[in-house]
C-alpha cells in the first residue's frame, strides 16, 4: 500500500510539473540560431511611450534587453546606446526615433545603426501600462509593440504586438478596501525601490515576444562572450 501511495503521489507531482511547464511555455524549446540571418549585433532603442506612465517604457525595455540574447543576438547595453544617442545625435527619448514619421525629423535607421555600430535595431512602443486599482474593479495590463529593423537597408524584418492583463472584481466592501490598501502600500515600496509595479504582466509580454522574434545567427557562447 505504501508503494501504491508513493506512486500516486509521484504521479500527481509529475502531472503538476507538466501542467506548470506547459502553461509557462517551458516544454517547447526555442528555435535554434539562424546562420543566414545577416543581423547579428543589435541595439534596443528607447521606447516610444503612448501611456501616462513615465517609468513603464524603461521597465519593459530593460526586460526586453535581458531577453534578446536568448534569441542569439549580441546586444549593446542600454546605457551605451542612450549615451551614444545623446552625445552624437541629441536623442533622449524614444519619440525622436519614429522612423515611420519622416515629418518628425527622425534620423534614418541606417544613420542610427551606423552611429551605434549595429546591424539591427529593435524599436518599441509601449501601448498600455495600467495598474488600475479602484477597489471594486482592478485591472493590470501591459501591451507593447516591437519591431526589428535592418540597420543596413532600413527594412522592417519583424513586427509584433503582445499584451498581458489580469482583472478582478471585488464584491465585498472589505475586499475592495483591502485592494486599495495593498495598492497604496505597494506604490510606496515600488517608488522607494524603483521597482516595476507590473512585473508579472511585463514578464508575460516579454516571454511572448521571446517566442516570436526571428532567431539571430550568433552561437550562445559568442553571445555570452560579448556580454562580458
Amino acid at each position: 500500500m505504501k508503494d501504491l501511495k508513493f506512486s500516486r503521489s509521484a504521479l500527481l507531482v509529475i502531472a503538476f510539473i507538466v501542467v506548470v511547464a506547459a502553461t509557462t511555455g517551458c516544454i517547447a524549446p526555442l528555435p535554434p540560431p539562424d546562420p543566414n540571418n545577416p543581423i547579428a549585433k543589435v541595439a534596443v532603442l528607447p521606447m516610444n511611450n503612448k501611456t501616462n506612465d513615465m517609468e513603464g517604457p524603461n521597465w519593459v525595455r530593460a526586460a526586453f534587453v535581458q531577453m534578446v540574447p536568448s534569441r542569439y543576438y549580441m546586444v549593446v547595453s542600454s546605457a551605451a546606446v542612450d549615451q551614444t544617442l545623446k552625445d552624437q545625435m541629441g536623442v533622449t527619448i524614444g519619440g525622436q526615433l519614429d522612423f515611420t514619421n519622416p515629418g518628425a525629423g527622425a534620423p534614418t535607421p541606417q544613420k542610427v545603426g551606423e552611429v551605434l555600430g549595429v546591424d539591427g535595431l529593435f524599436c518599441g512602443t509601449l501601448e498600455d501600462f495600467q495598474n488600475l486599482i479602484t477597489g471594486f474593479y482592478n485591472k493590470r495590463k501591459v501591451s507593447a509593440t516591437f519591431k526589428l529593423v535592418n540597420a543596413k537597408t532600413g527594412q522592417v524584418v519583424w513586427e509584433k504586438t503582445e499584451e498581458a492583463s489580469q482583472s478582478d472584481v471585488q464584491l465585498s466592501v472589505s475586499g475592495a478596501l483591502d485592494a486599495v490598501k495593498m495598492k497604496v502600500a505597494g506604490a510606496v515600496i515600488n517608488k522607494a525601490l524603483r521597482a516595476n509595479p507590473l512585473p508579472v504582466q511585463t514578464n508575460q509580454v516579454i516571454s511572448q515576444f521571446q517566442r516570436q522574434i526571428p532567431s539571430g545567427p550568433v552561437a550562445t557562447t559568442a553571445v555570452r562572450r560579448e556580454a562580458k
